[in-house]
């Protein structure tokens, strides 16, 4: 929670930026500005369509996004309603199921736009978990507004309605890309350890061959250019798997 307080404080610093200089931005300055973030190019195009529709002129998005970014927020499932935000930010609980409601068809369209995501094609994801991450995100954007649901109101008392859609979507795009990362992430983790076990298994049969006896892990490792400690890691992980396979089969 404290990240993304941090994250919408300096997406206001940007506002105030922009509006210092005649409500433009560049989408290079705007990555420069979240440069400590490591923002993939779909949610730094998620910021850039939300400052764009807070009228700000985004030169770099491509020439039909730099348009069409205001109305793309007010796709049905896209941008809620107003009269549904203003019923939420003051205070209506039904209103929070309804808003969280209104946004599920942008959900599964934003996650049918992954259908061709590495984590999908390597099966380490199905697009239901995807959704359901993006579910996740819903809440999340929900709960960050709910927090301080004053802020949200312009001078003139009306609700600033772009920054609430704004913050929802992007809490959902950035949900939806970090299990996206984290389990490709999980995958090559678990890639590297089985090509490192089988070339232990490999190098441990020729050494066992040369040597006439099974070599240490010293040997294993000067071999191998494995490090000692990882070979025992790895050992220790296989029989941890084992441990398991054998556990599971009892039932």
């Amino acid at each position: 929670m404290e990240e993304q307080e941090q994250f919408l404080e300096i997406l206001g610093e940007i506002r105030d930026i922009a509006a210092s200089q005649d409500n433009q931005l560049t989408r290079e300055e705007i990555k420069k500005y979240l440069s400590h973030m490591d923002l993939s190019d779909v949610k730094l195009d998620a910021v850039c369509h939300y400052l764009a529709a807070m009228g700000i002129d985004i030169n770099g998005m491509p020439e039909k996004d730099r348009q069409d970014a205001p109305e793309s927020f007010r796709v049905a499932g896209n941008y809620a309603p107003d009269s549904l935000v203003r019923d939420f930010l003051m205070g209506d609980a039904s209103a929070r199921d309804r808003l969280a409601e209104s946004k599920l068809s942008y959900i599964a369209e934003l996650a049918s736009g992954y259908k061709k995501c590495r984590a999908l094609e390597i099966q380490v994801l199905s697009m239901d978990e995807i959704i359901s991450e993006g579910n996740v995100g819903l809440l999340t954007g929900i709960s960050v507004i709910e927090k301080n649901r004053a802020q949200y109101f312009k001078n003139n008392g009306e609700p600033d309605y772009e920054t609430v859609n704004g913050i929802i979507n992007m809490e959902i795009v950035n949900a939806i890309e970090n299990i996206i990362d984290m389990a490709c992430e999980d995958r090559d983790w678990e890639n590297a350890v089985l090509a490192k076990v089988n070339l232990l298994h490999e190098a441990a049969r020729y050494l066992a061959e040369e040597y006439g006896r099974i070599p240490s892990k010293e040997e294993l490792s000067e071999y191998t250019k494995v490090p000692a400690k990882e070979i025992s890691d790895i050992m220790n992980l296989s029989k941890d798997t084992r441990r398991v396979a054998s556990f599971r089969n009892q039932y």
